[in-house]
C-alpha cells in the first residue's frame, strides 16, 4: 500500500465475522470485528500504546493538524495550482482519463462496451427462445438499452468537508472544503422524497465527514423518527472516517448512532500504522482504533447487539483493485 496517489480506483467494503475474534487480552472485553491482535501486532508495543481507547485524544481536532500537512504536501500544492489553471470542470475530465487508463491497464472494458456486448449476447438469447422472459436483463432494445429499476438505496453526498484529507479521496475532501454542504432546504426535501418513495429502504449518507454537517443529525433523527412511526423498514448508514468520533462536540456521537440504530461503514484502509497514516494523515490509525473501541463499547460489532452493524473498508491507494476479501480478512486479523 505504499505510494501516493489520489485516484482510487475500487474500494472494498468487508463485513468481518462476529465470531471471528478472541476476547481482548488487555481490556477483556470482546472486539468481534476488530481484534487486538490486528492492532499489536504492527508496532513495537509501547506504553503509550497499551491502551488504545486514548481518552486524551478525546475531544481534540485533527483539522489544524491536516492543514499543516496540506500546506506541505507537494501533491496537494501541485493539485491546487492546476485547479486554478484549467478549473474544476478540466480536472475532472484529466481525472476520467486517468481511470479509463488504469481500467484499460487491468482488462476492465468500457461500459458501453460492455453493454453493447451483453445486448449481443441477449439477442441471440431472445432469437432461440423467442417467448423468453427479459424483464431480468438491463438490455432491452436497441433503441432502449437500459431501463431504470425503482430506486432502493438513497444515497446522499451531504458535504465535502472532512477533518482529514485523504491522499485516496475520490472527491478530494479536507478542512478546505467548507462551501460544498448540503442546505436545510436541501435536507428537508430529500427527506419528503424519501417519504413519497415506497420502495426505498436504505438511507445511505456519505461526505466529506458526513457527521461534521450541519445537516446530519437533522436527516438521521428524522428519517428514524418517521420510520418508527411508519413501521418502514429502514436501514440508515453512516460512512465514518472514525476520526471524527473524537472531533471536539462529537463527544455524544457514538450513542447517537446507536440511539437512532445507524449501522456504521467506517474506513479502515491497512491494519499497519505507517501505512495507513502515510494515506489519511499523521495520527489517523491511532484515532480510528480508539473510535472503533468506542465503537465496540458501545455494542458495535458485537454478537450482543447484532442489530448494531459495524463494518470496515479497505481503500487501495493506487489504480489498482484490492485483494480478495478472504485474504484480507486473514491480514486483518
Amino acid at each position: 500500500m505504499k505510494g501516493k496517489y489520489t485516484l482510487a480506483v475500487a474500494i472494498l467494503a468487508h463485513q468481518l465475522g462476529a465470531d471471528a475474534f478472541a476476547p481482548s487480552p488487555s481490556t477483556g472485553k470482546i472486539m468481534d470485528r476488530v481484534a487486538s491482535s490486528l492492532f499489536v501486532s504492527t508496532t513495537p508495543t509501547t506504553d503509550t500504546k497499551d491502551d488504545w481507547s486514548r481518552p486524551d485524544l478525546q475531544g481534540s481536532s485533527l483539522v489544524e493538524d491536516t492543514l499543516q500537512q496540506m500546506e506541505s504536501d507537494v501533491e496537494f500544492q501541485e493539485l491546487t495550482k492546476k485547479i486554478a489553471k484549467i478549473g474544476v470542470d478540466g480536472m475532472t475530465k484529466e481525472e476520467r482519463a486517468k481511470r479509463r487508463r488504469a481500467l484499460d491497464e487491468i482488462g476492465v472494458p468500457n461500459f458501453l462496451q460492455f453493454v453493447a456486448e451483453h445486448k449481443e449476447d441477449d439477442d441471440d438469447e431472445n432469437t432461440s427462445t423467442n417467448d423468453a422472459d427479459t424483464s431480468s436483463s438491463p438490455v432491452k432494445s436497441r433503441t432502449e438499452q437500459l431501463y431504470r429499476s425503482e430506486p432502493t438505496i438513497l444515497q446522499l453526498n451531504i458535504g465535502l468537508y472532512c477533518n482529514q484529507a485523504c491522499n485516496h479521496c475520490h472527491v478530494e475532501s479536507s478542512p478546505l472544503r467548507k462551501e460544498e454542504t448540503m442546505s436545510a432546504d436541501v435536507a428537508a426535501r430529500c427527506l419528503e422524497l424519501l417519504q413519497n418513495t415506497p420502495s426505498i429502504d436504505t438511507l445511505d449518507l456519505t461526505g466529506g465527514a458526513p457527521e461534521l454537517n450541519a445537516q446530519f443529525r437533522f436527516l438521521v433523527k428524522l428519517a428514524r423518527e418517521w420510520a418508527n412511526e411508519n413501521n418502514r423498514k429502514l436501514t440508515i448508514i453512516d460512512r465514518c472516517n472514525l476520526t471524527v468520533l473524537m472531533e471536539p462536540n462529537q463527544e455524544d456521537l457514538v450513542q447517537f448512532l446507536k440511539d437512532n440504530q445507524v449501522n456504521v461503514v467506517a474506513s479502515l484502509p491497512c491494519y499497519g500504522e505507517d501505512n495507513v497514516d502515510a494515506q489519511r494523515g499523521r495520527g489517523v490509525f491511532q484515532r480510528s482504533v480508539a473510535a472503533l473501541k468506542m465503537l465496540n463499547e458501545a455494542g458495535y460489532g458485537t454478537v450482543e447487539h447484532p442489530e448494531l452493524e459495524l463494518t470496515l473498508v479497505y481503500n487501495p491507494s493506487g489504480p489498482f483493485l484490492p485483494p480478495s476479501q478472504a485474504s484480507l480478512e486473514v491480514d486483518y486479523k
